[in-house]
C-alpha cells in the first residue's frame, strides 16, 4: 500500500526517470525545489521558535525580547525552573512515544543517516523534529536552531528522494542538499549553509564533492526563499559603529589571536568532555525513563539559570545565545560575568541537549566563542592600548575560531560568521584562529557520528578499492600468477586424487587432447566421492567437473575479476587465452589479487 508521500510523488516521477542520474539538468532541478521548500519550511520554523518562546517563557516570566536571563528574581523566579522542566517532560514525551531520533543535537543524526543509513531519514521527522525542538528552545532550553532545521531540512531531502525511488546515492545528495537548505535559511548563510553539510561529515578537512554543487543551488534557493518570506537579511545584525571596529591592521595582533586559539582549544575540549559527560550519564540513567531524562534537564537548566543570574542579570543562558553574541561583539558584559557565562552557557547546553532534549549546538557553540574572543578582547583593550585591538574584532573571531575546531568545520565556519555578521573585515585572524583551534583538537570533536575522512565512510565502501583494481589489468599481475596444474578429462578418481595430493592448488583447470579448457573442479568437489574405493577406477574427471568455467583474459582489469569471483563465489580463476578462450596460460587466485591492490596502495601513498 503506497504512503501519501509516495502518491504526492507519482507526479513526479515521470521526470524523475526523464533527468538521468548524474545530470545537471536533474540537479539544477531537484536541488531548487528542496531549496525553496527548505526555505519555506526554515520561514515557518522560525515563526514557530518566535511564537514558542514569547508564550512560552518570555510572556509569563516577564523576560524582555533579547534577554537569556532575569535580572531581578520576584516572585515569578520560579518559572525559570518549572517552565524549562515541563517543556523537558512534554518533549522526552513526544521523542519517546514517536519519534526516538528526534532527539538530540540533530546534525549527529543527519551524519550518522549519511554514513551508514543509506541517507535515509523518516518523514515524521519533519513534523517532530520541528516541534519538540520549538518546545526544547521555547520553554527556554540552551540550545540552538542548526541542528533541528538540519534535521527537517534532511528529512524533506531523504523523504523526496525516497519517494521518487532515486538510489543510495542520490538519496544521500539529497539528504545534504535539504540540510543545507534548512541552514543556509535560518542562518542568512547561503555559501556557509552550503559548504557546513558536506564539511562536517569528516573530522579531516575533507568535503563531500559530489553534494557540493545541488547544496549551493539549494541553499541558495532556500535563502532567497527565507528572505522575501521574513524580511530577515542577517542572523545578527550589528550597528555601524560596532562594525566599523571589525578591522585588521595590526600584525602584532596575531600574538593575541594565538591566545585566543589556545583558549578556545582547551575551553572546546572541556565543553565536548562535559557535554558527552553529561549525555553518557543520562544515557546509563536506566532508573529514569526515556520520557523524564528531558525533564530532568530542564530542571538543571533552570536551576543553573537561577545561579547564574546574581552575576549575569538579564545575560543569561536561557535559549540560544544570541543575545550573548550581540552583547559581547558589542562589549557590554563585564569581565567576571563573561567567566561566568562560559562556564554556564556549557554546562547549560550539556543539560538541555545532553539529557536528550531537541535542539542544536551550533548557536551556543557560537555565542560561548563570542565570550571567549570578548575576554581576549576586552583584555588586550586593557593591557595592550597600543595594539589597537577592539573587543567587537576578537568576539567575532572567537565565534568562528571556537565553532571551527569542535565541530572540525574550518571553512564553514569562518563563512557563515561573515555572513551571518556581515563582517568580512577579519578573515585573515578568523581563517588563523580557525585553522589552529583546529589542529590543536585533533582528538575530540563535537559530532560524535563524523569519521575521519572520504576513505572511512561506510557510504563510500568499496569505492577506493575499485578506484585502484579498475586501473590494473590481468597483464599487469601476469608474472606473480601460478602455472595452472592441468588435468585431462579421461583422467580417473584415483589418478586425480594422486596429482592433487601434492599439489598446492585448490582450483584445476580440465583440458582435452588438444590441451583447450573443457572444465574446472575444485577439492570441494571430490569431497563427496574421494572415500568411494570402488568408483576410484570408473569414475572420471567428465563426471564431477564444471563445464562453465568462469576465466578472465589479459587485457580484463582486476576490478571485473574480483566481481566474476564474487559473483560465482570461487577462489581462483583461470586466465585464457585464443578466440575462444580456451587456451589456459595461468590460474589467479585471490591472494594474487590482494597483493596487487596492496601493492598499488603503497605506490600510491609514496606518490607513483
Amino acid at each position: 500500500m503506497p504512503s501519501g508521500l509516495e502518491r504526492a510523488a507519482a507526479p513526479f516521477r515521470p521526470l524523475a526517470q526523464l533527468l538521468q542520474l548524474g545530470s545537471v539538468s536533474k540537479w539544477v532541478v531537484f536541488a531548487s525545489l528542496i531549496g525553496v521548500a527548505g526555505g519555506l519550511v526554515g520561514a515557518a520554523f522560525h515563526w514557530l521558535l518566535d511564537q514558542a518562546s514569547h508564550w512560552g517563557l518570555r510572556a509569563p516570566a516577564g523576560l524582555a525580547a533579547m534577554s537569556e536571563g532575569v535580572a531581578v528574581l520576584d516572585d515569578r523566579a520560579w518559572l525559570l525552573v518549572a517552565i524549562p522542566t515541563l517543556g523537558g517532560l512534554l518533549t522526552g514525551v513526544l521523542i519517546a512515544r514517536f519519534s526516538p531520533e528526534s532527539g538530540g543535537h540533530g546534525t549527529d543524526s543527519v551524519i550518522e543517516a549519511y554514513h551508514r543509513l543509506r541517507g535515509v531519514m523518516r518523514a515524521r521527522v519533519i513534523f517532530l523534529k520541528a516541534l519538540t525542538s520549538a518546545i526544547t528552545i521555547g520553554s527556554g532550553g540552551s540550545a540552538g536552531q542548526e541542528g533541528p532545521i538540519a534535521q527537517v531540512g534532511s528529512g524533506l531531502g531523504s523523504s523526496a528522494a525516497s519517494a521518487l525511488r532515486l538510489s543510495d546515492r542520490d538519496r544521500r545528495i539529497f539528504l545534504l542538499c535539504g540540510s543545507s537548505a534548512g541552514i543556509g535559511a535560518v542562518f542568512c548563510s547561503p555559501l556557509g549553509g552550503a559548504l557546513f553539510m558536506p564539511e562536517v561529515l569528516y573530522r579531516k578537512s575533507e568535503f563531500e564533492g559530489d553534494a557540493m554543487v545541488p547544496c549551493i543551488i539549494s541553499s541558495i534557493m532556500a535563502y532567497a526563499t527565507f528572505t522575501t518570506v521574513t524580511g530577515r537579511q542577517r542572523a545578527i545584525e550589528l550597528p555601524d559603529e560596532v562594525l566599523s571596529r571589525l578591522t585588521f591592521d595590526d600584525p602584532r595582533q596575531l600574538a593575541l589571536y594565538l591566545v585566543l586559539a589556545v583558549l578556545c582549544t582547551i575551553v572546546g575540549l572541556a565543553y565536548t568532555r562535559i557535554f558527552y559527560g553529561v549525555h553518557g550519564f543520562f544515557g546509563r540513567a536506566r532508573s529514569i525513563p526515556l520520557a523524564l531524562r528531558p525533564a530532568v534537564g530542564g530542571l538543571l537548566l533552570g536551576a543553573t539559570a537561577l545561579a547564574i543570574s546574581p552575576i549575569a542579570g538579564e545575560r543569561g543562558v536561557l535559549f540560544g545565545g544570541y543575545g550573548l553574541m550581540l552583547d559581547s561583539i558589542q562589549g557590554s558584559i563585564p569581565m567576571l560575568a563573561l567567566c561566568a557565562l562560559v562556564a554556564a552557557k556549557i554546562v547549560a547546553t550539556s543539560f538541555t541537549v545532553g539529557s536528550g532534549g531537541s535542539g542544536g549546538v551550533f548557536a551556543p557553540s557560537l555565542a560561548i566563542g563570542a565570550m571567549l574572543g570578548a575576554i581576549v578582547g576586552q583584555g588586550a583593550e586593557h593591557f595592550f592600548p597600543a595594539l589597537g585591538a577592539h573587543t567587537a574584532a576578537f568576539a567575532l573571531v572567537g565565534m568562528g575560531g571556537f565553532f571551527a575546531g569542535v565541530a572540525k568545520v574550518p571553512v564553514a565556519a569562518v563563512v557563515m560568521v561573515c555572513e551571518m555578521t556581515g563582517g568580512y573585515e577579519l578573515l585573515a585572524p578568523l581563517m588563523f584562529v580557525s585553522v589552529l583551534h583546529l589542529l590543536l583538537s585533533q582528538r575530540w570533536s563535537l559530532y560524535e557520528a563524523q569519521v575521519p575522512g572520504v576513505v572511512d565512510s561506510p557510504a563510500h565502501a568499496g569505492d577506493f578499492v575499485v578506484d585502484v583494481l579498475e586501473r590494473i589489468s590481468v597483464r599487469d599481475v601476469f608474472a606473480e600468477t601460478r602455472a595452472p596444474q592441468l588435468i585431462h578429462q579421461d583422467a580417473t578418481l584415483r589418478q586425480v586424487l594422486h596429482t592433487v595430493s601434492d599439489a598446492k592448488e585448490s582450483y584445476f583447470p580440465v583440458v582435452d587432447d588438444d590441451g583447450l579448457l573443457v572444465g574446472i573442479f575444485s577439492l570441494t568437489d571430490l569431497r563427496r566421492i574421494y572415500l568411494e574405493d570402488v568408483a576410484q577406477d570408473v569414475v572420471i574427471v567428465r563426471d564431477f567437473m564444471i563445464e562453465r568455467v568462469v576465466t578472465a583474459r589479459m587485457d580484463d582489469s582486476l576490478d571485473e575479476v574480483v566481481r566474476n569471483m564474487t559473483a560465482h563465489n570461487i577462489n581462483a580463476i583461470p586466465i585464457v587465452e585464443g578466440e575462444e578462450g580456451t587456451r589456459v596460460l595461468a590460474l589467479m587466485e585471490r591472494n594474487d589479487l590482494s597483493r596487487a591492490y596492496s601493492r598499488r596502495l603503497q605506490e600510491l601513498r609514496a606518490g607513483a
